[in-house]
Formats: structure tokens, sequence, C-alpha cells
């Protein structure tokens, strides 16, 4: 009988060890899946895919729409406008841009992973420099001041293609990601270019309405300027970014402007007040010389190190504002070079003033930063031999470093001195004069 009993009792210790090994062996794959659920949640909508233009990549051929809100779009553009790179920083809200995802990347939005095999693994970090293994797709970092090897150890194709050392003759166009775009302009320091040539001297004036897209369109001009330092209008393309010349126009832009050039981005150049000494349609306010001088006061205190100032433009050069505003100011010195406008028809009058004006102020290159020929119903022909021989004589004279040709963009037809001189209408589209000016060479 006891043996029966020692053989039962060993009898059940097996069986429970058995069953308990079988438990323990049960639990491993919900363990195992809860690591891969995981690794998947850490890669989902909340997660921002890491971006590279089609152009640069062959790889990213899927564009998700925008989502409902849409910000600004920052697109990297080469000097003819074609976009080079999306940028998509991680302080912008993911609704911000497009989100481009490899080819076989299940589309059920931005970092949806669901598919990705269990043998992926995932890092933990959200930067946008963050890579996942998908299915053999390599997923390149949009931002062009990272390297992207770091984090794409689980990459299986063939590299990150963010690696700037492996770019190639194909990415000239559109360019890696990581490749930076170089577009030297740089504000004139003579009478322009070389024989024929308008060189850095060949720029527009905008008003009220403009887009930095319509200066897209003229590829032939080195700069622009609006009236006021921000540029408006949404995005603009690199080049018009740096082509931009940022304008205190008006005294209640004094403390920005200081701020501006004693910052980090502070402009090569900053135009200050324009027309103190005119009402524009008795909207803008105006200033004496002496009330200038004070106004400019924390500009003179603050200038920075990095910028160059040209002086005050009045409406009425041939009036003592600018003998009155030196006189108060004490700054002439301060300015490397004087603004002129003029809206007098003729091609040689403006020609006389310009030489009149340099007469009286000889010490300093002249810019002339509102040109046209004032009046309207003239054809363009009439108004294109305008502008070339103001721009053939400025080119020609030895002093004149920049001439803005006024309007880039059409605005109120009340305004008669530029109703028939502008390139783009409000729109955008090109007008009868954008091939003249791209094709005038100051010759």
């Amino acid at each position: 009988m006891r043996w029966l009993m020692l053989v039962l009792v060993c009898a059940l210790s097996v069986s429970a060890r058995c069953v308990k090994r079988q438990a323990t062996n049960n639990q491993a794959p919900v363990i195992q899946k809860a690591a891969v659920s995981q690794n998947t949640a850490q890669t989902g909508p909340g997660r921002k895919l890491l971006e590279e233009s089609s152009a640069g990549s062959g790889n990213l051929t899927n564009t998700l729409p925008n989502s409902a809100e849409q910000g600004d779009q920052s697109s990297d553009q080469d000097v003819d406008g074609t976009s080079t790179s999306t940028s998509n920083d991680s302080d912008k809200d993911a609704s911000n841009t497009q989100d481009t995802i490899p080819s076989g990347t299940p589309s059920g939005g931005p970092g949806d992973q669901s598919s990705v095999e269990d043998t992926s693994s995932t890092n933990g970090d959200d930067s946008d420099n963050d890579t996942s293994s998908m299915d053999d797709t390599t997923t390149t970092s949009a931002d062009s001041g990272e390297d992207s090897s770091n984090d794409s150890s689980n990459d299986s194709s063939n590299g990150s293609s963010n690696d700037s050392s492996s770019t190639d003759s194909t990415s000239a166009e559109g360019g890696s990601a990581n490749q930076t775009m170089s577009t030297e302009i740089s504000p004139s320091t003579g009478s322009g270019g070389g024989s024929g040539s308008c060189g850095s001297m060949k720029s527009v004036c905008f008003n009220s309405g403009m887009q930095p897209s319509m200066f897209d369109q003229m590829k032939s001009a080195s700069h622009w300027i609006t009236f006021g330092l921000d540029i408006p209008g949404g995005a603009p393309s690199p080049r018009a970014k740096q082509a931009h010349i940022p304008m205190m126009a008006f005294e209640k832009h004094v403390a920005d402007a200081v701020k501006l050039v004693n910052g980090p981005d502070a402009p090569e150049w900053l135009l200050t007040f324009n027309e103190p000494d005119h009402s524009y349609m008795f909207l803008t306010p105006t200033m004496n010389g002496a009330e200038a001088a004070k106004a400019i006061q924390p500009l003179l205190d603050q200038p920075g190190t990095k910028t160059k100032f040209v002086a005050p433009g009045p409406a009425f050069w041939r009036e003592p504002f600018l003998e009155e505003f030196f006189a108060a100011c004490k700054c002439k010195d301060f300015f490397s070079a004087y603004n002129m406008h003029s809206y007098t028809a003729e091609s040689e009058n403006v020609i006389k003033d310009i030489e009149a004006y340099h007469s009286k102020w000889s010490d300093k290159p002249i810019w002339i930063t509102e040109l046209a020929p004032g009046g309207c119903g003239k054809s363009p022909e009439t108004v294109g031999q305008f502008f070339k021989d103001v721009f053939k004589f400025s080119k020609d004279s030895g002093y004149v470093d920049k001439v803005m040709w006024n309007t880039g963009n059409q605005i109120d037809p009340k305004d008669t001195n530029v109703c028939d001189s502008w390139l783009v209408d409000g729109s955008g589209k090109p007008g009868p004069l954008l091939e003249i000016f791209e094709s005038m060479d100051c010759s």
C-alpha cells in the first residue's frame, strides 16, 4: 500500500512540473508580442517620417495629402524655382508639410508601420534623424545639417542616401536632402557687371500684395525690396530670401531694425526711411530732417557689425531734407550709399536728374530704389525703352550701384506713377514687360 502511494506522489510531482514548464513556455510569445507592439507604437502617427524630396531619392515616391489645416510649407528651391528639399523641423507641427513616405510603406498615416516585420528594431529617439527598418526600405533625414548614418544601423538596403559622400551626378538637379544649395548673390560694389551685363545692379521694387514667388519669375534680377523689414506673402524660396534687402521704411520700424542688425540673421544691407518728406496717398507719416535724425538715433547707437546702411530716400530730392537730416544727426559717414527716386516720364530727363543728384551727393554710390515713367497710357515698348535707357546709363556711369524697376507687381491703378510699369499682375501672371525686363542687358 505504501509502495502504491509513493508511486502516486511521484506521478503527481512530475505532472506538476510539466504543467509549470508548459505554462512558462506559453508566456514567451506573449512577451515577444508585447515587445513588438511597443516598438510599433513608438513609430506611430505621433512620430514624423524623415523626409527627402523625390528629386533627390528614388525611394521617395508616395506623397500623403496635407492635413486639413496646413501651415507654412518650406521648400528649398534652386535658382530656377524647382524644389530641392523639404524641411520638416522637429519644432513644427507635422501638418505643416506634406509627409513623404518610401515606396512599399503602408499609407495609414505619417509614420504608420503596422506592417513592419517582427524582426525590425526601432530606435526610441524621436528626433528628426531617427530612422526605422521598414522592409529593407531606406528612410532619409531632411535635416541637411545632420548625418543620418548614426540612426540608420538597421537599414539593410544600401546605406543612407543622406550621406553627402554618396551624392552623384543624378542629384545635380534635384539634389540630396543633405546637400546644401549655395546661391551667391552679392550686393553691387560697382556699377553692374561686365560689358553688356547689368550684373547685380538690376533689381526690382515690389508693392503691397506681392508674393516672393513673383520674384522667382524675374530670374535676371539681383535683388528686390518692398516697404518693410520682413518678407510678406508666404515662405520665400532660398533665392528670394537671399536676394531680399529689408527696409526700415518708417519710424515705427526702428526698434525692430535695431534687433535685426544685432541679431544672428543681420542683413548685409538695410534701407532707411522711405520718403519721410511725403505722405503716400495721405496714408504714411511724414518727418522733417531734424525729426528723422532723432528717430534714427537708436540705430546709430546700435548698428551691429555686419550691416551697411543706405541713407533715407526723400521724395523731393531737390529740397533740403538730406541737408537738414545730416546736420542734425551728424551721421553722414554712417551711410554707405545714397537713395534716389524718380518718376520723370522721359528717360533723358531722368538721366539729367541722376547727374544732378550725383553732383550734389558725390562722395558715395547712388541706389535708385524707385524708378518708373510716371503717367498712364504708354505702350509696353515705350516703357521698355525707358528702362533700357536709364539702366544703360546707370551701368556706364560708374557711380550708380543699383536700379530697382518699380513695380514688380501690379497695384492700385490710382497710383499713376506705376500704372504702366508692372511686370506681373496681382495674381502673379506675367505681363508683357516681364520678357523685356528679362532680356534687358544694360548695353
